[in-house]
């Protein structure tokens, strides 16, 4: 009989929560997913606030509550940028394991980039590619040669994160620049002497959120998953939310009202990795570390290798 998986992935902007059949060494059914935005990456210095470990806690039974079908499941517990640089993760990790069982596993972040290039090259034909997953807290980039992928470096650089750095409504200007060289500083080595048949892969809520806000403006009912933005494109974009206050980008069409507030950060990160790697498109992943995660509990670690 497949076995039953309940998959806690405590996000540095959202707790993502999924229940799947696993049958080992074959393959995985996704049976429930669900998502609460919970910001543990929103605090102060190296600390997660208390409402966020509060939401987090209470998202967390309330899934395990549905999940509750009357069948054993196993629980795996995982967390990324936000709980690693916390002083006080300690909360989070006492209060889950009172509900869930279990105790969070804190991915470092090449563990979380190589997760989410796995889910990449599981979901898109790229043999050779950069992969970067912009989180709420860090930026991870891996390179994947001929399949094989190699974290390159991450950097504190997540939608929620980098939002910190504008005080204006819009953005200002400067604020923008400053963003924008902190990220060529800190991550541009990681897009230097790329071959042009390489891909430029995204990960991640901003990424998603881009695609849609761009299929929205064509009135195009396709998935993200795949979609090519090419680099003016991606540049317009990027421009256009830079422009917008928060009250406009809260109605704009294809983009989530609780994400209208980190967006632009996020876009900033991708538009100037982008530009920096001369690179002709951003190619949209629809997956990340959580289908990362399904796979390697389906098949093994050997498949992140």
């Amino acid at each position: 009989m497949p076995e039953l998986l309940a998959l806690l992935d405590f996000g540095s902007n959202a707790a993502r929560f999924v229940l799947a059949s696993i049958k080992p060494g074959r393959g995985f059914r996704v049976l429930r997913e669900d998502r609460e935005q919970t910001r543990l990456a929103a605090g102060r210095g190296r600390r997660l606030p208390a409402r966020s470990v509060e939401a987090t806690i209470e998202a967390t039974r309330r899934f395990l509550r549905r999940a509750d079908t009357g069948r054993p499941f196993r629980v795996v517990a995982v967390a990324t940028g936000a709980v690693r640089d916390a002083d006080n993760a300690y909360r989070l990790a006492t209060a889950i394991r009172g509900v869930a069982g279990v105790d969070i596993e804190v991915l470092d972040w090449k563990e979380e980039a190589a997760l989410g290039a796995a889910a990449a090259m599981a979901s898109l034909p790229a043999r050779d590619a950069l992969v970067v997953d912009v989180g709420g807290a860090s930026v991870q980039a891996t390179r994947v040669h001929h399949g094989a992928a190699t974290p390159l470096a991450s950097a504190p650089f997540g939608a929620v994160r980098a939002s910190r750095l504008f005080r204006h409504d819009p953005p200002a200007p400067r604020e923008i620049r400053t963003l924008r060289r902190q990220v060529g500083e800190a991550l541009g080595a990681t897009t230097v002497g790329l071959p042009r048949h390489t891909t430029f892969i995204a990960l991640g809520g901003t990424a998603r959120a881009l695609g849609r806000i761009h299929l929205a403006a064509r009135r195009s009912s396709r998935g993200v998953n795949g979609l090519r933005l090419e680099r003016d494109v991606l540049t317009a974009l990027c421009a256009r939310l830079q422009d917008l206050s928060l009250r406009r980008r809260r109605r704009l069409p294809g983009l989530r009202r609780d994400r209208a507030d980190i967006i632009v950060a996020g876009a900033v990160v991708l538009d100037e990795l982008v530009s920096l790697s001369g690179l002709p498109a951003l190619t949209v992943c629809e997956r990340g570390v959580r289908h990362g995660l399904l796979l390697r509990e389906t098949f093994g670690v050997e498949c992140l290798a």
